[in-house]
């Protein structure tokens, strides 16, 4: 059996802030603000006296790809990276910022710190080159002490985003956000804390933190570091107090163990979180403080009882996710990437493999509130590269400090069940490709412990079996056969499908049920992402060279679309894993014929192995000319009975399980009005679903997901609009469709707008696009500013619609890590 509770290492080292410092002779500034942007290459930028007056201002996240070329749009149907990317460019992009600051700010420890920069990046500040860092997904720090100045300094960043760089989209530039921390010459080094809890039960809790306490001054230090564990309620429920001799420019690593009586733990379930707060006192006055939010919670694996967390038995209901955020590129938001991790958790999902690189803060925060496990993934490639400007360029001389980044910035988060060294790696198996995964998984193990290492493997046997013999946990891609012949020849090991095809939810599913070795499976995709375009239209079916030519920029696999809504295989997947959110839904499949819905285009084959492509039903009852010609209707349900009604004449009670895979199958003559399927459970009916045939439509609905944002510059709401017909009935055929332009004016802007459809390549930017099957979605951004927001839209041949919202002003103060 594996258990994985050990204490972490404290290791300096530059990576991630782990936590916000927030009290006195401390300040954390967020450098969101004041940036200036510039596409292409641009001699002396690095330079104050550079003239940058016509640069685009912009805030930080920022992907510089979906910036609207002269003709209007992002897209190029030559870029290099073509389908990749989603047809849109990389390249050179610059970034300048400029910072003033007082005497006593300048005299601090400063350190400039990076959450991700795509990619091969090069740092100035005040003309001096000060860092590279070639990973456009790790984070890293930039110690400026001593090198910045009283009044104005100057931050200037170069991007290199050479291309083809990646398999899918990447973006351009700072695409998570960017800070600076001024500390005490005495402080807590905020990369050393690691906060672990080996004894997770009811009835007690074992926090074991390290910590490295730092001295920059040229004498010794006497300090008092005082360690508190608080409730979500403010409660103290552990203490512990330290004194400390801190040596002449030196850090000092320490260990604190602090138990909790009865405490709340962490699960998918219950997903409670307490606060480590610690203090750095001299002569009893706080010169350091920081603030570190974590979960009481073990993790075990075994092939006998498969994954436990806190000793309780958990099937990881997995997605894969890409990191970009669509209508807003690859730039990264807390609001955006927390977004997209409660719309899987609304799907049913308790689990995220983030393909395939590095999560997102802002992701792991929203996963440990919301009760989500994380596999977080470093590499798509080591040694050999996937495409010629890859990762694969630099890894040899980077690949121990973005691992570093990648550990020490995710392992205080509950969220995080296992670390992924790679996916899909060309050298898996072959003597190179095992002594690396060796390296890797050591290098994991000696910054936490804690966790289980995995990779995501897709070469046959025997390649696969020599690879998964470096790591803890096997990740099988798409080779679901595999798991009762390996569990003969290899009874202790544990697995599960890292990547598996949605149409055969069920064949990947069923070995989670009934083999306790198989503890999981992540479907690609939940959501779907810009790039490896038209996937979802024919997978390998067809040529590759030929799939998802101009203007497709999606690759329309997603169970969950790129707007938010769940596609029909996301209501199937919470019936195949009983999730009781949606225990009974019914689509249509499209009939030959019918050219009112792109999708029939979208679907032209049946392909006969790897496929990514959907499904092609639809949550639609609005067939025109299709009177009297029989249509497949297909009822997914948890109810062991169901019978499907048209117009109030039952067509037939059918039974559903395990051997009808939770389906049943009805051809139905098409005739307009209300279809509706029943569930019946011992006898009564428990759950039933309707779809009604539309008319033309007569509104337009808005719907935000927030009434009111912060006026920091950075809040988003995302606000959905949803065309229906005088009776409420949602629009979703294409000749329904109407032409949408949003206008927002107040203290907020458009941050971007969309509507899912994989073939749209207009403007993110400019306000105008059409709905795709009756529905589009815009985000708003706040300004500095508080006061109301107002937003107009306008609708081809329907109402004028609006909007208010309210931006407040921003006095949260600091939040937890």
């Amino acid at each position: 059996m594996l258990k994985f509770t050990s204490s972490a290492s404290a290791l300096i080292l530059a990576a991630l802030i782990a936590a916000h410092p927030v009290a006195a002779n401390a300040e954390h500034l967020n450098l969101s603000q004041g940036w200036s942007v510039h596409k292409g290459d641009a001699v002396g930028a690095n330079q104050g006296s550079y003239d940058d007056r016509g640069w685009t201002q912009v805030v930080a996240p920022h992907d510089a790809s979906i910036m609207d070329g002269p003709d209007g749009t992002p897209f190029d149907a030559k870029a290099t990276a073509g389908q990749d990317s989603g047809y849109l460019p990389g390249g050179v992009v610059w970034y300048r910022k400029h910072l003033n600051l007082t005497d006593a700010q300048v005299n601090q420890v400063a350190k400039l710190n990076f959450e991700a920069v795509y990619m091969d990046a090069e740092i100035w500040v005040n003309g001096q080159s000060v860092a590279t860092h070639r990973y456009g997904y790790t984070a890293f720090s930039v110690d400026l002490t001593g090198k910045l100045r009283a009044g104005d300094n100057l931050i200037a960043v170069r991007v290199n985003h050479e291309d083809p760089s990646s398999r899918w989209y990447a973006g351009t530039g700072l695409i998570r956000p960017v800070s600076l921390d001024l500390q005490n010459c005495v402080h807590i080094e905020p990369e050393s804390v690691a906060i672990t809890t080996p004894v997770a039960t009811p009835q007690t809790g074992e926090v074991v933190v390290a910590t490295t306490i730092a001295n920059c001054a040229a004498k010794p230090q006497s300090v008092e570091l005082v360690s508190e564990v608080v409730a979500v309620d403010g409660k103290v429920v552990a203490r512990s107090a330290m004194p400390i001799s801190a040596s002449i420019k030196a850090g000092v690593p320490l260990t604190q163990k602090l138990t909790v009586s009865s405490p709340a733990l962490w699960s998918t379930d219950a997903p409670n979180l307490y606060t480590l707060v610690q203090r750095v006192r001299i002569d009893g006055a706080v010169v350091d403080e920081r603030r570190t939010r974590f979960g009481i919670r073990t993790i075990s694996v075994d092939a006998v009882n498969g994954l436990r967390i806190n000793g309780q038995p958990v099937r990881l209901r997995g997605g894969n996710i890409h990191h970009d955020n669509y209508m807003l590129g690859a730039a990264g938001f807390h609001d955006a990437d927390t977004r997209k991790v409660a719309l899987m958790k609304a799907a049913g999902y308790n689990a995220i493999r983030n393909a395939h690189n590095p999560a997102s803060r802002a992701t792991l925060e929203a996963a440990d509130e919301l009760g989500m496990l994380v596999i977080d993934e470093a590499f798509d490639a080591w040694n050999k590269d996937k495409r010629p400007k890859d990762y694969a360029r630099f890894f040899a001389d980077n690949w121990q400090e973005d691992i570093t980044s990648l550990v020490i910035s995710g392992r205080n988060h509950p969220s995080v069940l296992f670390w992924s060294i790679g996916n899909e790696i060309p050298e898996s198996g072959t003597p190179l490709g095992v002594e690396t995964g060796h390296k890797l998984t050591a290098l994991v193990r000696r910054l936490d412990p804690s966790r289980p290492v995995t990779q995501a493997v897709n070469a046959e046997p025997p390649l696969d079996d020599a690879q998964f013999a470096t790591s803890d946990v096997a990740g099988y891609n798409y080779h679901p056969y595999l798991f009762a012949g390996d569990h003969e020849k290899f009874p202790n090991r544990v697995m599960f499908t890292s990547e598996s095809t949605s149409k055969d939810a069920f064949q990947y599913w069923r070995p989670v049920e009934t083999m306790p070795w198989v503890i999981g499976d992540f479907v690609w995709t939940a959501v779907d992402y810009i790039g490896e375009t038209g996937i979802g239209w024919m997978g390998y079916s067809q040529d590759w060279q030929k799939l998802g030519p101009y203007p497709w920029h999606l690759a329309y696999c997603g169970e969950i679309d790129a707007i938010g809504r769940k596609r029909p295989a996301a209501y199937y997947r919470e019936v195949l894993w009983k999730t009781g959110i949606d225990p009974i839904s019914a689509f249509v499949r499209q009939p030959d014929g019918t050219e009112d819905l792109p999708d029939r285009h979208l679907f032209p084959i049946t392909p006969p192995h790897l496929d990514w492509s959907l499904d092609d039903v639809h949550p639609s009852w609005t067939w025109p000319a299709q009177e009297g010609k029989a249509l497949e209707v297909d009822v997914y349900s948890e109810f062991p009975q169901v019978e499907l009604f048209l117009n109030g004449k039952s067509l037939g009670r059918k039974a559903v399980g395990v051997d009808s895979e939770y389906k049943a199958i009805y051809a139905v003559p098409y005739a307009p009005g209300r279809l509706v399927a029943v569930g019946y459970r011992d006898g009564r009916e428990a759950g039933r679903w309707e779809l009604r045939t539309a008319g033309d439509p007569a509104l337009a609905q808005l719907s935000s997901d927030r009434t009111q944002i912060r006026a920091n510059g950075e809040d988003l709401a995302y606000v959905n609009l949803k065309l229906v017909d005088e009776n409420g009935t949602p629009i979703y055929a294409r000749s329904g469709d109407r032409k949408v332009t949003v206008h927002v004016s107040g203290a907020a802007t458009l941050a971007g707008i969309g509507n899912g459809n994989p073939m749209d390549a207009s403007s993110f930017q400019s306000g105008v696009r059409s709905t795709f099957h009756g529905q589009l979605a815009f985000v708003l951004r706040s300004l500095n500013q508080a006061g109301e927001i107002h937003v107009e839209v306008e609708i081809e041949g329907l109402p004028t619609q609006y909007l208010t919202l309210n931006a407040v002003s921003d006095t949260a103060g600091q939040g937890d890590n």
